[in-house]
């Protein structure tokens, strides 16, 4: 038996490649609508790490809930629905009704300065008001001074014993004759100062005045307030609660005072006013025609 050796499959020789391209379906391309103008590409947002829970931060919401619970207390308290001030106008209308009706607002805003009472607060209490009025004290005291040196009565008194004739055979050798129209010039001046001090005056004890008042609101909230605490105070604080009263006491009275002794020397400048007036205006014009007629 003859054995022959198989033969490759023959497939024939491989087609040469043609001249001409194949044609490729074209790939699609992404629709172009153009970049908009002055866009800026955005740049990715890094990723940022967890954070660990931490229960040591108390939340924000709970330490605004502490501080306004805070800040009603204190507005409570600074108003006059506040228990102790309302019992502390009370008190004030039924012993000062005078000073309420005039000035309870003043009262209430100087009772919330002073409750609760201490010691501290008792002991400079009015420290600033008495220190204004003893300010207020300086021109009082130099305007009454000032009216004294003037000495326009005694100059008033001289011009008119000009006009008299002298007595007497001792008083027409030795008195010294002196015109009337000599003291028309100093007479003047007189009254121009006398109306500029009554002026002065009436300023000063304007001022005297309000400071007394104010001090009296002060010394009215001490009382008030000793009173509506009542047998609860120890002794230092009832101490000093008498010793500030009467310290604002005693103040108030100096000032009424000044004011009674600035009131008398202002009218006794008016007076003087109208005196010197009548001088200039009626006496002395009249002893002028009179001799003007005599030496004719």
């Amino acid at each position: 038996m003859t054995h022959h050796t198989p033969k490759a499959f023959d497939f024939g020789a491989e087609p040469e490649p043609s001249p001409e391209p194949v044609e490729r379906p074209a790939v699609p391309q992404a629709l172009d609508f153009g970049a908009e103008q002055g866009s800026v590409p955005a740049s990715p947002v890094p990723a940022s790490p967890p954070r660990a829970l931490s229960f040591d931060e108390l939340p924000a919401t709970a330490a605004r809930t502490g501080a306004t619970s805070k800040a009603m207390a204190k507005a409570l308290f600074e108003s006059e629905d506040h228990p102790a001030v309302r019992d502390a106008l009370g008190l004030a209308w039924a012993d000062y009704p005078g000073l309420v009706e005039h000035a309870e607002q003043r009262l209430a805003a100087l009772f919330r300065r002073l409750l609760p009472v201490r010691l501290k607060l008792v002991t400079d209490w009015a420290e600033g008001p008495l220190m204004e009025q003893a300010a207020l004290l300086q021109p009082i005291t130099e305007l009454v001074l000032k009216f004294s040196q003037m000495a326009v009565p005694a100059l008033l008194e001289a011009a008119l014993e000009s006009t008299r004739a002298p007595t007497g055979v001792f008083g027409k050798l030795f008195r010294r004759t002196t015109s009337p129209a000599e003291y028309k010039a100093a007479l003047a001046s007189s009254r121009t100062q006398l109306l500029q001090l009554m002026a002065d005056s009436e300023v000063a004890t304007h001022n005297l005045e309000e400071s007394a008042q104010n001090l009296a609101l002060h010394g009215a909230a001490l009382a008030v307030v000793a009173k509506l605490a009542g047998g609860a105070l120890d002794a230092a604080l009832s101490d000093a609660l008498v010793q500030r009263r009467t310290l604002v006491q005693q103040a108030v009275r100096q000032a009424e005072l000044s004011v009674l002794q600035m009131g008398q020397v202002r009218q006794q400048a008016a007076d003087l006013v109208g005196q010197v007036s009548s001088f200039l205006t009626v006496t002395l014009p009249a002893l002028e025609m009179a001799q003007a007629q005599g030496g004719n």
